[in-house]
């Protein structure tokens, strides 16, 4: 199966019929006599149990029990059907297809990860079908500031952000627990991955890159070892199969810190970490810097952290040439004090304070702070100190530029809800 595609809906409607019973969530609006479906969350997993809840309220409900797999399928297929003592239809027409997304291990999306890997089909939402609305939900449930907030705590018990807004009208997941990679090491000279499954018979565990490949059995839960004789390759492959069927993978290009990490992956030193993140030199996503800096190049910094917050994130290295020598913090201040003058900078200048952590790599006995800072999907300011004067950057290749007013007004558009519960 590719990673991505496209599956027809009778083949899902199919696999659904074919089981006794399946895990649902579901997000319903009142519509007239009727509740029409909002979300539809079904995972086919017979093993698992669910703890039935039901949130009932005046213009929505939500829903999460077992059901029947043909009375998901009629669903599906856009017949109405009665649950939990409500007359449920899918707005209509039902969909021909469904996008099909097969994710490792470990991957996020849509707000949700899982140790092992997972195949999951989406339907989006039709843009005339019938939206919840924006009023307070008091009932038999939680109380909720608005439909989207009450749907973030149902699905994730995680505040809503509108950046992670639900336009499919159904997911459907299928675990994968042949076999997964729960963890992998990497340090300078050995790469250890324990596997976990429940089918590993016949699987092998393969590590490839550009010059070569080594294979070795893996047909049991335990840990497994590679040397690295070179350390690890840039671009290199971890795969966990069985013949020609993959069961979970880890690629390993240069990174791209700020963004989501692999919390599977731990570098037991962070030498080789380094080396890979600075392969691909200054850009988009990495901004180097010779020392804790003051003044204009203080402005430019802080300014760069801003951009990277604005858009998809990215990392400052302290210590490190633009030439890309690694030159570690000057002695005269402890590492510490170096850490909290840059953590205060970003206090004092950036509003909001976006999601970041500052990290202290030892790389040959020369230390760097490494500055993550996570894409937070809405626009952050850069304030000068005289003027107060919010600055709005984006991120242009390897130059942080002012942003434009359509970016700007993209930003706030996209800019999460206030959470109040």
């Amino acid at each position: 199966m590719a990673n991505n595609g496209q599956t027809d809906t009778a083949v899902l409607g199919a696999m659904l019929s074919e089981r006794a019973a399946v895990n649902v969530r579901l997000a319903l609006v009142a519509d007239a006599q009727q509740w029409q479906l909002h979300h539809g969350q079904v995972t086919l997993d017979g093993d698992t149990p669910v703890k039935e809840r039901a949130w009932r309220y005046s213009t929505a409900s939500f829903l999460e029990l077992r059901l029947p797999g043909p009375t998901v399928a009629a669903l599906l297929r856009g017949d109405e059907q009665d649950i939990h003592g409500l007359q449920v239809v899918a707005p209509g027409p039902p969909a021909s297809s469904a996008s099909t997304s097969r994710l490792r291990g470990q991957e996020e999306w849509g707000r949700v990860t899982t140790p092992w890997p997972r195949t999951e089909w989406t339907i989006n939402r039709d843009a005339n079908t019938l939206q919840p609305g924006q009023d307070l939900l008091v009932g038999d449930g939680p109380s909720f500031l608005n439909f989207d907030q009450a749907l973030s705590a149902f699905l994730h018990q995680r505040p809503h952000n509108n950046n992670a807004g639900r336009s499919d009208l159904w997911r459907i997941v299928l675990p994968q627990r042949a076999g997964w990679l729960s963890q992998i090491t990497v340090g300078p000279d050995l790469l250890t991955a324990v596997v976990d499954g429940e089918a590993l018979d016949g699987g092998v565990l393969e590590l490839s890159w550009a010059a070569g490949n080594e294979r070795q059995s893996a047909d049991s839960a335990g840990a497994y070892r590679f040397t690295l004789p070179h350390g690890l390759a840039h671009d290199s492959l971890l795969m966990l199969r069985r013949d020609d069927q993959r069961l979970d993978w880890r690629h390993f290009p240069a990174p791209t810190y700020g963004l989501a990490r692999d919390a599977s992956v731990v570098w037991e030193q962070p030498g080789p970490e380094l080396d890979l993140l600075l392969t691909n030199g200054e850009g988009k996503y990495l901004e180097c810097k010779r020392e804790v800096p003051e003044g204009e190049s203080r402005k430019k910094m802080l300014k760069t952290i801003a951009a990277f917050a604005s858009q998809d994130g990215g990392t400052v290295l302290i210590g490190v040439r633009d030439d890309l020598q690694i030159v570690g913090l000057p002695e005269g201040a402890t590492v510490d004090k170096q850490v909290l003058q840059v953590v205060s900078m970003i206090r004092d200048t950036l509003e909001p304070v976006p999601d970041y952590e500052p990290r202290v790599i030892d790389h040959d006995g020369k230390k760097v702070i490494a500055i993550e800072v996570s894409g937070g999907g809405q626009m952050y300011a850069y304030r000068d100190r005289d003027s107060k004067r919010p600055e709005f950057y984006v991120r242009v290749g390897p130059n942080t530029v002012p942003a434009r007013h359509h970016e700007i007004a993209a930003g706030f558009r996209q800019a999460p809800t206030a959470t109040t519960f």
